[in-house]
């Protein structure tokens, strides 16, 4: 198997209640070593970050003079990571290096996927990787679905290649092939404390947006914010987000579900995913009419709706999100949206 190295970038994580702490502890989990640009601080920020003996991290001073340019100072912190872990492990044959930012993390039951995504990706001569995201919204049981949420990124990268982080850190360039992966990474950027979000956010407009327009695009945010389309999601998180999770409040263990029908093909499904969705008494039907009429209401799924049913059962949930970017979901995603859906309502 290749070695698999991190790389991120960082500043006053402490500050904006960034969940750093447990990408940090993901990455730990998942790659060899991780390359951290981590700017200058007085948060205690530094020091949470020195508790990782995985991480290395590289000190710098963010150039402010770039404020308001479109956010190039977060390319360029996290290329000076990607350049270090380069320059350590680039003669590696077949190395990878996964990125995330300082909201994002990838679920453990995922990493022997990912693993695979990687083989797979370096056996079909691809540099880069695309992951499907979930955008958690204000909770950590909802996700944004519409067109403004980017449905997917590149975030694990061949080393020995030419790619490079650009503009607002969000992307890529200059690969040659991709690999697209049904793993998913969860942004959690705007799930905290109220305060912390809309300070966190008023900073995030300043380093992208000119000073002088900065009014003008904070009333543009809250009012596209406003707008959010979200679907609800049941899912069990990492357990990396338990405490932080049980500190704002919110239930980490999803309670099981006594009984469920679903109306579908069972032979879908792999077991292990069966098994995650924490249902005592998962029963499968060919259709509804073998459903017990009192269980329609509340107990019943039909993972493959015609139009007709979506709008007899009030179906709302989407084949996946709004952007014209995004591919459907997999059978397996969407029948956990289907399920949030039915014991949300």
């Amino acid at each position: 198997m290749a070695k698999i190295y991190g790389f991120s970038f960082m500043k006053d994580g402490m500050r904006f209640d960034y969940p750093f702490r447990e990408m940090l502890t993901c990455m730990s989990n998942l790659v060899d070593k991780c390359y951290l640009a981590l700017g200058e601080n007085d948060d205690g920020t530094s020091d949470e970050v020195s508790k990782f003996p995985q991480v290395e991290i590289i000190p710098t001073v963010w150039d402010m003079t770039k404020i308001g340019d479109g956010g190039q100072v977060f390319s360029e912190q996290t290329n000076i990571a990607l350049t270090k872990l380069r320059e350590n492990h680039q003669s590696e044959k077949g190395a990878w290096a996964i990125y995330l930012q300082s909201d994002e993390i990838i679920h453990e039951r995922d990493f022997e996927q990912l693993r695979l995504d990687i083989e797979a990706a370096e056996a079909s001569g691809c540099d880069a990787i695309r992951f499907r995201y979930f955008h958690f919204w204000m909770d950590h049981y909802h996700i944004a679905v519409n067109k403004r949420w980017y449905p997917s990124e590149i975030r694990a990268i061949k080393v020995d290649s030419k790619v490079v982080n650009y503009g607002d850190a969000q992307g890529f360039s200059e690969f040659t092939k991709v690999y697209e992966s049904d793993v998913h990474i969860f942004h959690y950027g705007h799930v905290r404390e109220m305060a912390k979000r809309a300070e966190k956010q008023k900073d995030l407009i300043k380093r992208i947006r000119p000073g002088a327009k900065f009014s003008k695009y904070l009333k543009r945010e809250k009012k596209a914010f406003a707008k959010t389309k979200t679907v609800p999601l049941r899912i069990q998180h990492s357990e990396v987000m338990r405490e932080r999770i049980t500190r704002m409040g919110e239930v980490f263990e999803i309670p099981q579900l006594e009984l469920l029908y679903i109306v579908g093909n069972q032979e879908d499904y792999s077991e292990s995913f069966l098994k995650s969705l924490n249902i005592k008494n998962l029963v499968f039907a060919d259709n509804v009419e073998a459903v017990p009429f009192e269980y329609r209401h509340g107990k019943m799924v039909i993972a493959n709706s015609s139009n007709f049913q979506k709008f007899q059962w009030g179906i709302k949930t989407p084949r996946g999100m709004e952007s014209e970017l995004a591919r459907e979901w997999t059978l397996e995603q969407r029948l956990i949206f289907l399920i949030s859906e039915v014991i949300s309502s």
